[in-house]
């Protein structure tokens, strides 16, 4: 392996070559996704990369393990219930682009294992010679169960922008008088059978800074889009406008939300006749803004303290708030769950609203329980369904129905529903992917330079080794959004990190601030100019885990993707003395020009705005691409990025490599022209996963036989 890692290093200086020309001058023109001479550059630098990751003497191992795990059993898709019927949308080998199917239930309500597929990507792809991916990620939303309707997000390349087309289930095939909006950055959401509440950047409606839509209207079937009733108009400095609706069908309403920023927020109604208006609601409410909608009642959370319906409340308090505006004062908030001292609820991510009941999940030092709160005369009720396993995810889907999902490194994934008076069901459980008797999960903690405790996940071998141990790490922490233990999910490059384990290597998750466990103050506390607090708390637990030995600088490697990759970028280029090795997949890197490339320009409360002075310092502190110094030995860098990413944009990885490459570091480029923001997936990209692990496991586990 000592050989395999020199020769590594021997193919990265190669390949840094190549990648060196594009920052001789001023390096703007690598912005542009579709440039000429921009994808005349990535294509180079892509295919040399290839050459040399394919080269290394791991690479043909790597592939074939990787191709074989991928041949075995999938993980199960999540199952969407609607009605008697249930849909999926399934990925495997032998279809990367994915399936979407349908089932019917038995008595007991679980979903007969006869699958029947009513759209293949592949084939649709082949068909009208577009490259669609589906975005399946909210069936649930997006299907009408009593007329088996979807509202399908197409995205030609992945991107985001869509087709949105209505497809019927039941017959197999889209609509004929269905529901179409044209390619754009678009969103729908159903207002019963017959009405959609829409929102497009087609044509010359206004849209954002960040390039989203930001006019909402009324669209009924049969009507041209051109004719849909304008039912609201944000501002142009809005970051983006979230649709939902409510679930009585008798009394169909919408719910806009604003968000000015990703920490400020409004939430507006809209009425059947199409009359909108502003619930009175407080601004600084917990991402996103309106968490869930019942038939009655949108719920939110608050993000400080304050008065609502003639009340105070504190903060990280859950409320349901009526939707009809004709309330007297008094009548309209109602308190679901107000958390105990140290215990969070993280509302965008484990509320949900089950019937007229509301489900929760608890978080207490990164330990989770399931809540479920019933309403009466008297107010809201909480009762606890279950405690999760040390070091177990709980996550829930809403509806007339509850479908609880617990996972973890250790714990295969399973979908259960819960139904009142009845036994828990399984709906489904994902296959074993290792034996977990030799791994074990532990939760630690560290102290940040400031002196904050920052918690972590450690998935390390159970059986003790006097030697320190190949460490990779990984995290998110913005946007309120934080990583947790799954079974081989995404976060983690999916059946990939298989790889990672068979040979005996270990995972860190930081829980550091900008993420949401210890509630809405965590994540601001590494907002704007205290961004580096993240870093901080990252760098913290990394040094803890290298000074007692568990592992050292030479063994340890650090990837992420989006926010993540960015994470990665930062920390390689601040603290290149802790990695040997850095994967920076779909990341920003350019901080202060992050608002011209992609949707950056929404992002800039969460990171800060360069025009305002502490706030460029900050930024230009930490940015990866401002901090590439000429007299710095760096660890090598694969940084990875899709052509059709116009969500952070492809320039960003670009510079970055080009940056890396000019004073000599050794850096790896992939740039594939399909896969948008989720480029980085093994089933539709195998090669460029098995790159990544050949990577990982050539610079950091050279002492392993």
């Amino acid at each position: 392996m000592i050989r395999n890692m020199m020769k590594l290093a021997v193919l990265a200086a190669a390949c840094t070559g190549g990648l060196a020309s594009a920052a001789d001058t001023d390096d703007q023109w690598l912005e542009q996704p579709h440039d000429a001479r921009a994808l005349a550059w990535a294509r180079e630098t892509t295919r040399s990369t290839t050459a040399a990751l394919q080269a290394l003497p791991v690479y043909a191992d790597v592939r074939k393990e990787l191709g074989d795990l991928l041949k075995a059993r999938p993980a199960e898709p999540d199952v969407v219930l609607l009605g008697q019927r249930a849909v999926r949308f399934l990925k495997d080998a032998a279809h990367p682009y994915g399936l979407l199917q349908t089932t019917t239930r038995d008595a007991a309500g679980i979903p007969l294992p006869q699958w029947k597929t009513v759209l293949d990507v592949a084939r649709l792809r082949a068909e009208e010679g577009i490259a669609f991916e589906l975005q399946a990620y909210d069936l649930g939303g997006s299907c009408l169960a009593q007329t088996a309707r979807c509202l399908l997000r197409l995205s030609p390349g992945g991107g985001d922008e869509v087709e949105i087309r209505e497809f019927d289930l039941a017959q197999g095939r889209f609509a004929a008088d269905g529901f179409k909006v044209p390619r754009s950055r678009a969103f729908a959401h159903w207002m019963g059978p017959q009405t959609v509440l829409v929102e497009t950047t087609a044509g010359d409606r206004p849209r954002t800074a960040a390039g989203w839509p930001a006019q909402v209207s009324l669209w009924k079937r049969g009507q041209p889009l051109a004719q849909a009733k304008v039912v609201y108009e944000g501002a142009a400095t809005d970051a983006i406008l979230q649709l939902s609706a409510s679930r009585d069908p008798r009394m169909p309403r919408g719910v806009i939300t604003r968000a000015l920023d990703y920490s400020t927020f409004e939430v507006h109604v809209v009425e059947p006749d199409g009359r909108s208006h502003l619930l009175p609601l407080p601004r600084d409410l917990a991402p996103m803004g309106a968490i869930d909608v019942t038939d009655t009642h949108v719920i939110v959370q608050l993000g400080s303290p304050a008065t609502v319906d003639g009340r105070r409340y504190e903060a990280e308090t859950v409320l349901a708030h009526h939707l009809d505006d004709t309330l007297a004062e008094g009548r309209r908030a109602s308190v679901i769950f107000a958390p105990g001292q140290g215990e969070f609820v993280n509302g965008k991510a484990d509320v949900v609203s089950v019937g007229d009941k509301v489900a929760l999940v608890s978080n207490r030092n990164l330990r989770q329980r399931l809540l479920l709160a019933t309403p009466g005369d008297d107010g809201w009720s909480t009762h606890e369904v279950f405690q999760a396993e040390p070091g177990d995810t709980v996550t829930l889907r809403g509806g007339e129905e509850l479908i609880v999902t617990t996972d973890g490194f250790t714990t295969p994934r399973r979908q259960e529903l819960h139904r009142p008076g009845k036994p828990v069901a399984l709906l489904a459980r994902d296959p074993v992917m290792y034996e977990a008797d030799g791994y074990v999960t532990e939760i630690g903690s560290a102290t940040s330079r400031d002196g904050t405790p920052v918690d972590y996940f450690l998935l390390r071998p159970k059986q003790a080794s006097t030697q320190p141990q190949p460490l990779l790490v990984t995290g998110y922490a913005a946007f309120a959004t934080s990583f947790r233990p799954g079974y081989f999910d995404y976060i983690v490059g999916g059946p990939a990190f298989k790889l990672w384990l068979d040979r005996g290597g270990s995972l860190v998750i930081p829980a550091a601030r900008g993420g949401n466990e210890r509630g809405e103050a965590w994540h601001r506390a590494a907002m704007r100019e205290q961004r580096q607090n993240s870093y901080d708390d990252f760098i913290a637990v990394i040094e803890k885990l290298q000074r007692s030995g568990y592992t050292t600088p030479a063994q340890t490697g650090v990837f992420g993707s989006s926010n993540g990759g960015l994470l990665a970028a930062t920390l390689g280029t601040q603290r290149p003395d802790l990695f040997n090795a850095v994967i920076s997949d779909v990341p920003l890197t350019d901080l202060i020009r992050m608002r011209h490339m992609g949707m950056g320009a929404a992002w800039m409360n969460e990171y800060g705005n360069p025009d305002k002075p502490e706030e460029a310092r900050a930024m230009l502190a930490y940015s990866p691409y401002q901090n590439v110094r000429a007299d710095t030995r760096y660890p090598p860098f694969l940084i990875t990025i899709s052509t059709e990413d116009n969500r952070v944009g492809p320039g960003h990885a670009r510079k970055l490599a080009a940056r890396l490459a000019s004073v000599g570091a050794p850096t790896y480029f992939l740039e594939d022209e399909e896969g948008g923001h989720g480029v980085s997936d093994a089933l539709r990209n195998p090669d460029l996963m098995a790159m990544r692990m050949s990577f990982l496991i050539s610079r950091l586990m050279a002492r392993q036989p």
